[in-house]
C-alpha cells in the first residue's frame, strides 16, 4: 500500500513539474513579449580596424554590449585596434545583444635601440622600454670608451627582435692599467 501511495506522489509531482514549466514557457516566450514589447532588433555597425575605445563607444551608442573575447598579435595592426567581430558587420541581433572583439596587441617585434656609448644604466633604461631584457656579457679595456659605457651590443642596434629577448651588453672596463714597471732589488742583509 505504501509503495502504491509513493509512486502516484512521484506521477503528481512529474505534472506540476511539467505544468509550471509549460506555464514559464509560454509567459516568457508569449505573453511579457506582447505585454512589455519585444527588443527591438539593430544592424551591429563595422568596427574592425578602430581603436577599441571607440569601437566600444560606437557599439553601445547602438546599445550593444561589447566583450574582448581574445587578443593577438599582430605586425599589421596598432596595439588595441579591432581585428575581428562577432557578429559579422550587418548582421541583425536584438538590441542588448553582445559583440565578442579580437584585438590585437601590437607586434610581437622590437627594435633593439642603438645604447653603444651609453653608460650601463642608461642602456638599461633605454633596454627595458623597448620591452627587452639585458645581460652583461663580458667587460673590456678600452682607451676610447669611459668605464661602464656600452661598448657594443649583441643583437646590434636596429635590428628586429620578439620583445622580452635579452640584449646582451659589451661593458667597458676603461684604459687597461699600464704593467707595473716599479723594480724592487733584492737586497741582502
Amino acid at each position: 500500500m505504501s509503495q502504491i501511495n509513493w509512486t502516484k506522489i512521484g506521477y503528481l509531482a512529474g505534472i506540476a513539474f511539467g505544468i509550471i514549466f509549460v506555464t514559464a514557457f509560454i509567459f516568457s516566450q508569449l505573453i511579457f513579449p506582447l505585454v512589455l514589447g519585444r527588443p527591438s532588433v539593430v544592424e551591429t555597425p563595422d568596427v574592425t580596424g578602430l581603436g577599441l575605445v571607440q569601437a566600444k563607444r560606437i557599439l553601445q551608442q547602438e546599445k550593444l554590449h561589447v566583450v574582448v573575447k581574445d587578443s593577438l598579435f599582430s605586425e599589421t595592426a596598432k596595439a588595441e585596434e579591432v581585428l575581428e567581430q562577432s557578429p559579422k558587420p550587418g548582421s541583425r541581433i536584438k538590441e542588448d545583444g553582445t559583440v565578442q572583439l579580437i584585438i590585437s596587441k601590437g607586434s610581437k617585434m622590437v627594435q633593439v635601440p642603438d645604447v653603444t656609448g651609453y653608460s650601463f644604466q642608461e642602456a638599461l633604461l633605454a633596454i627595458r622600454a623597448h620591452e627587452l631584457r639585458s645581460s652583461i656579457v663580458d667587460s673590456l679595456y678600452s682607451d676610447t670608451a669611459p668605464r661602464n659605457a656600452v661598448m657594443r651590443t649583441v643583437p646590434m642596434g636596429g635590428s628586429k627582435v620578439e620583445k622580452k629577448s635579452t640584449v646582451r651588453l659589451y661593458l667597458s672596463k676603461g684604459p687597461q692599467a699600464p704593467p707595473d714597471t716599479t723594480f724592487v732589488e733584492d737586497i741582502d742583509y
